[in-house]
């Protein structure tokens, strides 16, 4: 596991219902520099630490390996110190399959735009960024592709290895997409999924809008798949609007954070705020109360716990078509809307509150689905 918002709520979900007191909890990292994990249980490590590599290999076919972010590093290192007969799953956040390896995928995650400032700031290695490493820069540019293909195909093999993949009830889309993309005929899974902040969210009311103001939250981070500046260029059709445009940024690639800043400023004037302080989730649930419209641009799923929380307050969610979580809201009938249809609208029906029925409609849905109770269920099923 690594050190994310997730982690902690995951271990306290796991405690309860486990049979045995037998987990262990091996976290990627330095405790010294941890922003969320706090549960004492959890153990941190390095894929160097011989103890951990020494529990890895005695593992045996009665025990169960879960992983949370299982990127190209973390399939590698499992191929190599993990038995064949050890049952591994790996619970989907999206990044780790969508986003790496990264050479690979950026051009179907990344709009026009936002794809440009990839390949010119994200792609190259910092070190060949000084004018006299121009010959490097060349042949970085001009072999990239070569090596993306080839992480991919290593990608391939450490995907072959999961028994099982762990996500949400509905997630169909989601499980197609990933066949899909790495050549798979079939890919088990099981249900579970994260504290989505729903028991913090349904203690809200279901509010009409407050002032006259209309506050449009754009993305959830300062990474690149948000596609913020193509965005910016949808939205402008608002600018002149008694608008506050809001940007989650608290975490994500400084290169991209300023770059958003300054394209959205400069459009924006001062219609435009960016939240860089990452806050605890009850404020950011409060946060988020403040909100009228949302608008998430990615091409990939991304920002499930943004959007869970953010309908059953009520609130209004653009998503792109190509984006799985909108087949997935849709297949269980709630209310979500196409961000391809905002160019051709005006700014009262882009705006346009939910009816009540629809707001109660998305929050019964939403709340059952993603509930505690729903939650541990499940989750014994996989570990007991």
């Amino acid at each position: 596991m690594i050190d994310d918002k997730f982690i902690d709520g995951f271990i306290d979900d796991a405690e309860k219902v486990s049979s045995e007191n037998s987990n262990i909890y091996f976290i990627n990292g330095n405790q010294a520099n941890s922003k969320h994990i706090k549960n004492p249980k959890a153990k941190w490590i390095s894929f160097r630490d011989d103890e951990f590599i020494s529990t890895l290999k005695k593992a045996t076919k009665d025990d169960k390996i879960f992983v949370h972010w299982y990127d190209l590093k973390t399939g590698l290192f499992l191929l190599k110190y993990l038995k064949k007969e050890v049952p591994l799953y790996v619970y989907l956040w999206g990044g780790e399959f969508y986003e790496d390896p990264y050479l690979y995928h950026m051009n179907w995650i990344h709009d026009e735009k936002t794809l440009t400032f990839v390949k010119e700031h994200t792609i190259l290695p910092e070190k060949y960024s000084q004018r006299k490493h121009f010959l490097k820069r060349l042949w970085f540019k001009k072999t990239y592709k070569l090596k993306a293909r080839k992480q991919f195909k290593e990608k391939i093999k450490t995907i072959k290895r999961i028994n099982a993949l762990i996500l949400p009830k509905h997630y169909d889309q989601e499980l197609e997409l990933i066949k899909r993309i790495y050549h798979l005929k079939n890919l088990p899974y099981f249900n579970y999924n994260y504290d989505q902040n729903v028991d913090l969210a349904i203690h809200y009311k279901l509010e009409a809008s407050k002032t006259d103001k209309t506050i449009i939250q754009l993305g959830n981070s300062a990474t690149e798949s948000n596609n913020h500046v193509d965005a910016f260029d949808v939205l402008n059709q608002f600018k002149n609007e008694n608008i506050e445009l809001v940007l989650p940024m608290s975490y994500g690639n400084h290169k991209y954070n300023h770059f958003v800043k300054q394209y959205g400023s400069f459009n924006f004037k001062n219609k435009i705020k960016f939240l860089e302080d990452f806050v605890p989730r009850a404020q950011y649930i409060q946060q988020l109360m403040e909100v009228d419209v949302c608008v998430m641009y990615h091409n990939r799923q991304q920002a499930f716990g943004n959007c869970v929380p953010l309908l059953i307050l009520g609130k209004k969610l653009y998503l792109k078509k190509e984006n799985p979580l909108y087949s997935f809201f849709k297949s269980i009938g709630v209310v979500v809307f196409n961000t391809n249809e905002i160019k051709d609208l005006d700014f009262d029906s882009f705006k346009k509150e939910l009816t009540p029925e629809e707001k109660n409609n998305n929050k019964t849905i939403l709340t059952n689905l993603f509930s505690e109770e729903e939650r541990l269920k499940y989750l014994s099923k996989i570990l007991n």
